[in-house]
């Protein structure tokens, strides 16, 4: 039987990516979930939100199939529900919210519930023989200190709901594995993609950059040396294909993480500063000052005075911005054997952050955060 692969978040900041890999590098047949919602489905369109050629080849083995993940079946169409347990052998699960400030409810009908219903489709496909589901190094929440790949549960809490809804989604899926092939990978904080410094989805530490364009950043939370471990889409996504497509490991879990070579707190500010000023050289000329790498404590009490200023704009930033910033107060290192070991060339070809970071930084202001495209 030929490869057919369903993708969830096919269009998301590395499911497209993944997407288009997988057009561009094998000859299997996608099958794009996208939200009922959301973009057109005519595949013209989806294969130019690829970055990819329309030819007739893309698309023949396209098939776009609308639906919500938070749904009994995915909310497809019966027909289409039918045609894919009868027809799908590989899933890979990339539908979330990257939303650090949602409540935990709403978290967990997008990340754990739609994982759910995922896992339930795959149980039902007839032909099924691998499941990837990408998941987050974070989910370690409040630990500290080495994190280990096997390593899942534990009691220390946890930062956001984001963390604590992917951690429960992998806690589910435990329960799937007599059912098919589950491999997990936990992804370090995606920046942009290494080449060209696009951004196709702004999150928490992009904000804190436009923080500190807007001379709004007067504290972070954490210590100086604390490594902010940011890798580029574009690296990430063809780890995941590596590991997926060409190594898959039934049962095993990846750190895809940039490691200890990654800026430490002090370096972002500090280069952040500077590619701005690169970037914008009138903004160099507010002289806004950096700023100060303060404890947990001081940042709240900075957080309360933002709030009590009752500015909207200001306090929908700054929340945003809270969720993720408190992460800088619980250091650690992600353990990477079960990676190495299957891609022992990783690290010598990861992509040095002090290297695109500039280029991300120029994205950024050249989209104004994406409200530019």
């Amino acid at each position: 039987m030929n490869d057919k692969i369903l993708i969830t978040g096919g269009l998301g900041m590395i499911g497209r990516e993944i997407s288009s890999l997988l057009m561009q590098k094998t000859k299997t047949d996608i099958y794009l979930l996208i939200h009922e919602q959301g973009s057109s489905s005519a595949r013209e369109n989806i294969l130019s939100l690829l970055s990819l050629p329309i030819n007739k080849e893309f698309r023949d083995r396209l098939k776009i199939v609308k639906g919500d993940v938070t749904k009994p079946k995915l909310g497809m169409e019966k027909a289409e529900y039918q045609d894919v347990v009868a027809n799908i052998t590989h899933i890979i699960h990339a539908a979330a919210s990257t939303r650090f400030d949602l409540s935990i409810e709403e978290a967990r009908k997008i990340n754990v519930s739609g994982t759910k219903n995922v896992a339930l489709l795959a149980k039902e496909c007839s032909h099924i023989r691998q499941f990837g589901f990408l998941s987050t190094a974070y989910i370690s929440g409040k630990r500290t200190g080495e994190i280990k790949e096997k390593e899942l549960e534990h009691t220390t809490g946890f930062v956001n709901t984001y963390e604590q809804s992917k951690y429960e989604a992998e806690i589910l899926l435990k329960d799937f594995s007599k059912d098919f092939p589950i491999s997990i990978y936990r992804l370090s904080t995606v920046f942009g993609d290494s080449k060209t410094g696009k951004v196709s989805h702004f999150i928490a530490p992009h904000q804190a950059v436009r923080m500190m364009y807007l001379g709004l950043a007067s504290m972070l939370p954490g210590t100086s040396d604390y490594s902010v471990d940011l890798i580029s889409s574009d690296y990430t996504a063809g780890a995941i294909l590596d590991l997926y497509w060409k190594n898959f490991k039934p049962n095993q879990t990846f750190h895809i993480t940039h490691g200890n070579k990654s800026f430490t707190l002090k370096e972002i500010v500090d280069e952040s500063y500077t590619q701005l000023a690169v970037a914008d050289p009138e903004w160099s000329l507010r002289n806004y000052p950096k700023p100060a790498i303060v404890s947990g404590e001081a940042f709240d009490l900075f957080m309360n005075s933002a709030t009590a200023a009752n500015n909207p704009i200001l306090q929908k930033t700054l929340n945003a911005l809270n969720h993720f910033a408190h992460q800088l107060l619980y250091p650690k290192m992600f353990d990477r054997s079960n990676l190495i070991a299957v891609l022992p060339n990783y690290e010598k070809r990861l992509p040095p952050i002090q290297e695109y970071y500039s280029k991300v930084i120029q994205y950024c202001i050249k989209t104004k955060w994406g409200k530019i495209q």
